[in-house]
């Protein structure tokens, strides 16, 4: 099985941070081939040296399909020399194992594409602040097989990829739509984390579930940065994840401290107390989630991190 990565950076510094370089090298461990693409001008590229066999790093406003859409095309004259191709971001710390045995689990499965995670719900075609169901893989690790990268279903489709205003319609439209896309046109998924089907997005919702009971091998770097503290707690994430891989934390609590993302901690509740809280409050749909985050966020800012 012969695979090649096309991995999609941004760093608001136009660094290379160390925990990229070491989920690159996980990836160098099941890929033959990675590609290195940046929306960025990168300042510290040597760190991509005996990593990367190609890079492409150039400013543009579309996002991880973007740098996947550049990807692709430079492979493209050489597609028959793979048998899967993988779409990673870094938008995950991890891996926390190694991926070798997932793709070997994967490889059982028969299908024709594959992600670790996926979402059942969605924002509707014509994108608004309501979510219906629309299963799709979650698109910071996506894999494709040889009779999915060399359709011309899929050849259109990533070569339509342009900038869109609103991150809804990425999501829509890109996310969303590439596994529905796929779908109708008879081609079949699966995922290697599939659990909490109720809930709409288990990488925040349930993060900590699926890295102690279903071996989740990353966490998005999103929950750290307490980007999503109205949803739930990352208090002690170190610990959960020394519970299962020797994984460097320090190299999250690095990026963390250079991207000056700092914890408030100072009138927060107990971590016992924030855990059955939110927990309780992933149950419930999502509008009512949205309404108990926004008077979280205006009202109850002691239950954050």
């Amino acid at each position: 099985m012969k695979r090649a990565v096309i991995f999609a950076h941004y760093d608001r510094q136009n660094l290379i941070d160390d925990y990229v370089v070491y989920y690159l090298r996980a990836l160098k461990e099941s890929a033959q081939e990675l590609v290195f693409v940046s929306c960025c001008n990168i300042e510290n590229m040597e760190k991509l040296d005996g990593i990367a066999s190609h890079i492409i790093a150039e400013p543009h406003d579309e996002y991880d399909f973007g740098s996947y859409k550049r990807g692709f095309l430079y492979l493209l004259p050489r597609l028959d020399e793979f048998d899967e191709i993988i779409f990673a971001n870094d938008s995950c710390f991890g891996p926390f194992h190694s991926l070798n045995p997932i793709f070997d689990e994967m490889d059982l499965k028969g299908c024709d594409f594959w992600g670790i995670t996926k979402n059942n719900f969605g924002y509707r075609k014509k994108p608004n602040h309501f979510f219906v169901k629309r299963p799709h893989i979650q698109s910071y690790f996506v894999v494709l097989k040889k009779n999915v990268f060399t359709s011309d279903v899929f050849k259109n489709f990533i070569s339509s990829v342009k900038h869109e205003e609103k991150k809804e319609l990425i999501i829509s439209n890109y996310e969303i739509g590439l596994t529905e896309l796929l779908c109708d046109n008879g081609f079949k998924y699966d995922v290697y984390v599939n659990a909490y089907n109720r809930i709409n997005n288990i990488t925040i919702l349930k993060w900590r579930q699926i890295i102690l009971e279903h071996r989740m091998p990353f966490m998005k770097c999103s929950l750290p940065r307490l980007v999503n503290k109205n949803s739930t707690t990352v208090e002690g994430y170190q610990d959960i994840i020394k519970q299962v891989s020797d994984y460097p934390v320090e190299l999250i609590e690095n990026n963390i401290a250079r991207i000056q993302y700092a914890r408030k901690g100072k009138h927060t509740s107990p971590i016992w107390f924030k855990r059955i809280f939110f927990d309780i409050i992933a149950e419930f749909p999502f509008v009512i989630r949205k309404l108990i985050a926004i008077f979280i966020a205006r009202c109850l800012p002691f239950i954050r991190d």
